[in-house]
């Protein structure tokens, strides 16, 4: 009796499906509501794809509608891409749209802009429901660029996992990249031994997530060396390859296991002015065993937005002249070991991307090597002269040493955020043999330190409060400005004029 019922009730719920009405769907003209009468994709380059966009089309009637055309006005030869509720397509008829319901396209672009006079590139959505014709404008501006793809390996041992291979392309020797249009790197770009390359003044260099810069030994980086540019009108700018207004200042778009631009030990020589390399995950690192040879100069910069270092020395020998390192996730400058001298430099950390216990500055003389020993680094000078340091954290600086090993620094007419008397007793603020004329914990007033302005307010106690030895050292600011001699230098890469 009871298997005959559910035989029962079964058959009646499969007649009941059986009979079910079916939707029906009208053509009629109808305007749609659409979420945008014009779509801005972002700025691309050539033969490399946009991130996707969306457009909203829903019918406002109470019955169940057929679009009977939606296409892309270029037709087949169009570079924008379209998904139609589910389906890739360029032209497709009778869509289905229910009644006061909505469906989404997705649109992309890949835009080939090589020999074309116009880099702005245009089309439309083109809706037609019973001859009632609708559109949508697409509009994105694609530049053409030098690309550099990787054609061989880098092999690391891994023990015991496998190997790991960097991709990588080895450049052309003392290759001169200019400005005509952007360079896009993929893998890491080598600078071979007894090379050299070149950016000049208004050069942008684009590079694709996990990818960078290996200078080798005895080879070279010169960013506009002959300083002919200038880092607010025509400055070198080194960032990723996601072109899209969201990842303007977004943390770690590129650099793989050797950070962003790695210097090599027994290569030095290497000069940075006017630049702006930003958004890596460490920007900048430079390693050597011979610190007594300068690695690199850098002058007139930015370093800014990186996820986890923005200038990292091993062992490295380091001159800096109106740098600006900002907003770093672990440390804006690290030191294992080297020599370093820092002028009219600032150091800004108001990282808030994630939270973050380590200083912007961070000089250590020792690391654990594979063993599990600590070996000796000794940081035989790291020299700040007018410089500024602060940020959002209660100490901005901090070192680690390991006895048995010199760490020498010092500190004079600087702007510090620093507790005075940390708990571990690594440094005395009262010590003239490394704090020599400071301010401690006076807030620099930066002009607008959250939109990357750091420059000086008209309260600021960094004003004035430079000496003149390290000053005439760097006459000019970072923009160019000579530094006002009738008093004093200002502390940090600007120099403030009412």
């Amino acid at each position: 009796m009871g298997k005959n019922f559910l035989f029962i009730c079964f058959g009646f719920i499969l007649l009941t499906l059986g009979c079910r009405k079916e939707q029906n769907f009208v053509s009629k003209s109808v305007s749609l509501q659409l979420s945008a009468d014009t779509i801005f994709l972002d700025t691309v380059f050539s033969t490399i794809g946009s991130s996707t966009r969306t457009l909203k089309v829903k019918n406002p009637t109470d019955e169940n509608l057929l679009i009977t055309n939606v296409r892309l006005g270029n037709g087949p030869s169009s570079y924008y891409r379209m998904n139609v509720n589910g389906t890739s397509t360029k032209n497709i008829s009778n869509v289905e749209l229910l009644a006061n319901d909505s469906i989404y396209i997705f649109i992309e672009v890949t835009a080939d802009v090589v020999g074309s006079s116009n880099p702005l590139y245009t089309d439309s959505i083109i809706f037609s429901t019973s001859g009632k014709i609708q559109n949508v404008q697409l509009v994105t501006l694609a530049k053409d660029a030098y690309f550099y793809l990787p054609n061989a390996f880098l092999t690391i041992a891994n023990d015991p996992f496998p190997p790991i291979k960097i991709p990588y392309r080895a450049l052309d020797c003392d290759a001169i990249w200019t400005n005509d249009k952007p360079h896009v790197v993929y893998g890491y770009g080598l600078i071979s031994q007894n090379c050299s390359l070149t950016l000049l003044p208004g050069t942008e260099v684009h590079f694709h997530a996990g990818s960078g810069l290996l200078v080798d030994e005895g080879g070279k980086l010169l960013i506009d060396p002959n300083e002919i540019g200038d880092v607010e009108t025509n400055p070198i700018v080194l960032q990723g390859d996601r072109l899209e207004p969201a990842y303007e200042n977004i943390a770690g778009q590129w650099g793989g296991l050797f950070g962003g631009i790695y210097i090599a030990q027994g290569s030095h020589g290497n000069v940075v002015n006017n630049a702006i390399i930003k958004n890596s995950t460490i920007a900048l690192r430079a390693d050597s065993t011979d610190a007594l040879n300068q690695n690199l100069k850098i002058k007139d910069s930015y370093i800014m937005n990186n996820s986890r270092v923005g200038l990292y020395g091993g062992f490295g020998n380091i001159e800096a002249e109106n740098l600006v390192l900002a907003n770093n996730g672990l440390y804006s400058f690290f030191a294992l070991g080297g020599n370093y001298n820092f002028l009219h430099c600032t150091f800004a950390n108001y990282w808030s991307s994630a939270s973050r216990n380590t200083p912007s500055i961070a000089l250590t003389n020792f690391f654990e090597n594979a063993q599990g020993f600590n070996d000796i680094r000794e940081i035989e000078k790291a020299y700040f002269g007018n410089c500024i340091v602060y940020g959002n954290n209660r100490s901005e600086f901090g070192v680690a040493k390991l006895n048995g090993g010199d760490l020498n620094y010092k500190f004079v007419n600087a702007l510090m955020r620093l507790e005075k008397n940390p708990d571990d007793k690594s440094y005395n603020t009262n010590d003239p043999l490394f704090f020599e004329d400071c301010m401690f914990n006076n807030d620099p007033n930066f002009m607008d330190e959250y939109n990357f302005n750091y420059q000086l307010d008209t309260l600021s106690p960094a004003m004035d409060a430079g000496n003149t030895t390290d000053g005439a050292l760097v006459p000019k600011d970072i923009l160019k400005q000579f530094r006002d001699f009738n008093g004093l230098p200002d502390l940090g890469a600007y120099e403030r004029y009412e």
